[in-house]
């Protein structure tokens, strides 16, 4: 029988010149003229090391084993077990289980699909062939058990319903696209930064991640945070994401090796012909390797192969990388090749690092020689030196200090209808992620319903030691 379970329950680096359409006033003034406001953050109180926990207010499970959820106030807790279960059964026992606890999901995602064609395709009209055809050939590439997965969750969860078309109604094709937004319609926008050694309390490494992801009309992704953890012969992986998605946009494994998507984009389109889906590699990669440096140089190894230019954020607690994919278009013409970037790599010109014992990724490759996004672009840039200058100026940090360092902007900084300030701490932050590798514990600050905040919550999601 199926069991369900419900109990009652600053920094400031302004954007000026020609962008600002209001001359300034330098005649007729009594007395100078004051800023009416900053762009630094100090209310609530200060952040603790430890995580808030969440409030349970219901459980699944199904009479096979196969899935559990823990249904928390603002994110899933997913646990599948395919050592008992085929991957088509698995992905079946998953939508099921969607269905029975969270029907209005089909709701949610079928407008956010939309959303992202029209940012890929912006004259596509009625003819939705274009993106059936491009899904199509990137599903077809990808390992035969995630295929499965994907086609057993289409099965319970859209039944015989077919073809893409903004109807209110999600069809397997649709769930199908879904699972490969990054790879096959739009990029990522998101930075990260690990400290250790040196720039850490305890000398251990903590690894800090920001997602900025489309959240969609009223931002509809914000009701399904999911945390996944698939449990696949000898290793289990937890992907942090969203409800009825197997790819990895964030993930760590059992050994503790994290990797998590941040995109970069160059003068090339996504080229998905004959590619393959660089988050569903992460995954695979996170079930194979256990040591970071391994698994971030699988990234770049297969980096010719995937549809755009991003990095990988890759830690374990003793090493930390930045895989700069670069793909086969900048191999080509000679502008950009794949490489593994730790602390001791040597920069392009004009940009510095100033503290050792860490490690900070942009929206763009930052080793000598690579592909140049820097360069006359503020958001990478703005963003890299308030890094810089954080944990140049930060000293020794532990979990409260990082939080308070992650979160030190208030996220309104749009003045004339612009924004003015490049922030760290943005608009659409979805997901701040915090891997405390001292303890194995794990924290997220989850983006709500009501839109990113200036004093997050972090909640306490567990531990990775014990995802086995």
């Amino acid at each position: 029988m199926k069991r369900l379970f419900f109990p009652v329950l600053c920094l400031c680096f302004v954007l000026t010149a020609c962008s600002n359409p209001v001359a300034p006033l330098t005649e007729g003034l009594d007395a100078p003229v004051s800023a009416a406001g900053n762009y630094n953050a100090f209310e609530g109180e200060p952040y603790s090391n430890e995580g808030t926990s969440a409030t349970l207010i219901g459980e699944y499970s199904d009479d096979e084993g196969i899935c559990e959820i823990k249904i928390y106030e603002n994110y899933f807790d997913v646990t599948l077990d395919e050592t008992c279960a085929s991957a088509y059964d698995a992905g079946y026992a998953y939508g099921k289980a969607i269905v029975s606890i969270y029907p209005e999901l089909s709701g949610r995602l079928e407008p956010y699909i939309f959303e992202n064609i029209r940012m890929a395709f912006a004259d596509l009209g009625d003819d939705y062939t274009p993106v059936e055809d491009r899904m199509h050939g990137l599903f077809n590439s990808l390992d035969e058990h995630y295929q499965q997965e994907v086609l057993g969750l289409c099965d319970a969860v859209c039944g015989d319903y077919h073809g893409i078309y903004p109807d209110g109604i999600l069809s397997v094709e649709e769930m199908m696209l879904i699972q490969m937004v990054p790879d096959c319609l739009r990029p990522t926008a998101c930075s990260g930064l690990s400290l250790w050694g040196s720039k850490t309390e305890t000398g251990d490494m903590i690894t800090i991640r920001c997602l900025e992801w489309l959240l969609g009309s009223d931002n509809s992704m914000t009701s399904i945070h999911t945390l996944l953890h698939i449990r696949n012969g000898e290793r289990t992986i937890t992907n942090i994401g969203f409800l009825g998605l197997f790819d990895t946009i964030s993930g760590i494994n059992d050994d503790g090796v994290f990797m998590a998507m941040l995109d970069a984009d160059s003068d090339h389109f996504m080229d998905c012909e004959n590619r393959t889906c660089y988050s569903f590699a992460i995954r695979h990669a996170l079930e194979q390797f256990d040591n970071a440096h391994d698994a971030a140089q699988y990234m770049v190894d297969n980096a010719p192969s995937f549809t755009f230019c991003h990095n990988v954020m890759v830690t374990d607690g003793n090493e930390a990388y930045c895989a700069e994919d670069a793909v086969a278009q900048l191999i080509e013409d000679g502008t950009g090749h794949p490489c593994l970037r730790d602390s001791s790599t040597h920069l392009m010109d004009g940009i510095s690092w100033d503290s050792p014992d860490s490690l900070c990724i942009v929206n763009a490759f930052l080793s000598e020689g690579n592909y140049d996004l820097m360069s006359g672009n503020a958001v990478n840039a703005v963003r890299f030196s308030k890094y810089n200058e954080w944990v140049e100026d930060g000293g020794i940090f532990d979990l409260a200090s990082v939080k308070n360092m992650m979160t030190q902007e208030v996220v309104d900084t749009v003045l004339y209808n612009t924004s003015i300030v490049e922030n760290v701490h943005r608009d659409n932050l979805t997901q701040m992620i915090i891997v405390d590798y001292h303890t194995g514990n794990v924290q997220i600050a989850f983006t709500g319903p009501e839109g990113v905040t200036d004093h997050p919550v972090f909640t306490a999601v567990g531990n990775y030691n014990d995802w086995v």
